[in-house]
């Protein structure tokens, strides 16, 4: 019968599976770690989002930044997974483990399935009620309603995100796309195309994103998403001061703890010694060891010379960014003591501190001599 075929090609895609699994090195669960963390982020994300603590637009763009590294992560750790096989003993154990599941997959069959029972039409699965469509079948009537009125663009703008959600960024591109021909220009679709492209394209910003961010500017120069993409923007230009003229500007008003810390790390990236082309590019991890060794560098360089303003300034973001908060507070007390006579430091020394979120003055660190 049919359903004992699918049982033994069950069992032989299991033994590919488990073959595969058992060459996997033991560097890939750090990037399966990485994953998780990311995974574990978005959805406290959402938890706070339903619970109204934030913001629409700071939960889109923390959303967003958020995706990007796990999509990073996702393809590092899979460029890892490949290793030497564990030998006829793990090649034993696979294929019992296969033939395991196969026949528990049969005896279940026999007991509880119903192997004459028809298959649903395409049709009737389509038209069930919403709250109870798989991804897939919601994706298939998206699509099916499309093909029959493609000039629908709140149907356009249904699709996309979930295209995207769903790493289907050139759908989701399409889609933005086809709204903006039907219905027009505006700060949703335009950020949407953009982010889209974007992501289709590995992270890197090519021209028609960028005109598409451009274009979205020109609409709303103050919104969140639109001053982080022209900030990245930026950034990809080599234009660092600019950049770090942006995400100062949105340090400074009211963001939500996940996106100030998020902008904090890319201006962190920016203020540190330039001793690196590849920081920017570098992944989470290998920023932070970066940023570790010219935040050392920079350190020692100011006991040496304790009137560099701007060095201070670095330093104080660079371990908050690190979350070395007492050293931050340490290094914005030595600070102020070292330009204790200039007001314009000063502020400028509290505005740092603000920055980094580290409380009233930042106080309780200690002076260094």
């Amino acid at each position: 019968m049919i359903w004992i075929i699918f049982a033994l090609l069950t069992a032989g895609v299991i033994l590919a599976v488990t073959r595969s699994l058992r060459r996997a090195p033991a560097n890939a669960h750090a990037a399966a770690s990485e994953v998780e963390v990311y995974k574990a982020q978005l959805a406290e994300l959402d938890r706070e989002a339903e619970r109204g603590t934030v913001g629409q637009e700071e939960t889109r763009q923390t959303r967003l930044e958020l995706s990007r590294r796990l999509l990073r992560a996702s393809r590092q750790g899979s460029a890892q997974s490949r290793g030497q096989g564990s030998g006829r003993t793990g090649a034993i154990a696979a294929s019992a483990t296969a033939a395991l599941l196969a026949l528990g997959t049969i005896a279940t069959y026999v007991v509880y399935g119903q192997p004459g029972l028809r298959d649903m039409p395409l049709e009737a699965r389509l038209n069930v009620a919403p709250d109870m469509q798989t991804l897939d079948v919601f994706i298939a009537k998206a699509e099916r309603d499309l093909r029959q009125n493609p000039k629908d663009v709140a149907a356009w703008m249904r699709i996309a995100p979930v295209y995207f959600r769903n790493g289907l960024f050139e759908k989701a591109a399409e889609s933005y796309a086809r709204a903006i021909e039907y219905g027009g220009m505006d700060e949703e679709k335009l950020l949407g195309l953009g982010e889209a492209l974007t992501f289709a394209n590995d992270g890197s910003i090519n021209d028609r994103a960028r005109l598409a961010f451009e274009a979205a500017a020109k609409l709303d120069a103050m919104s969140l998403r639109v001053r982080l993409w022209t900030g990245l923007i930026a950034e990809q230009d080599g234009r660092r001061g600019e950049a770090e003229k942006i995400y100062k500007a949105m340090l400074a008003g009211d963001l939500h703890p996940a996106l100030r810390q998020l902008v904090s790390q890319r201006l962190a990236v920016l203020s540190a010694p330039a001793q690196s082309n590849d920081v920017a590019q570098a992944s989470p991890d290998e920023q932070s060891k970066m940023i570790r060794g010219m935040v050392d560098g920079l350190a020692a360089r100011l006991k040496e010379n304790k009137s560099d303003l701007e060095g201070w300034l670095r330093l104080i973001r660079s371990y908050a960014v690190l979350k070395e908060n007492d050293k931050a507070k340490d290094a914005a007390a030595t600070a102020r003591q070292a330009f204790a006579s200039d007001a314009k430091a000063l502020r400028d020394i509290e505005a740092a501190v603000n920055e980094a979120g580290l409380g009233v003055n930042g106080q309780g660190g200690q002076p260094k001599t």
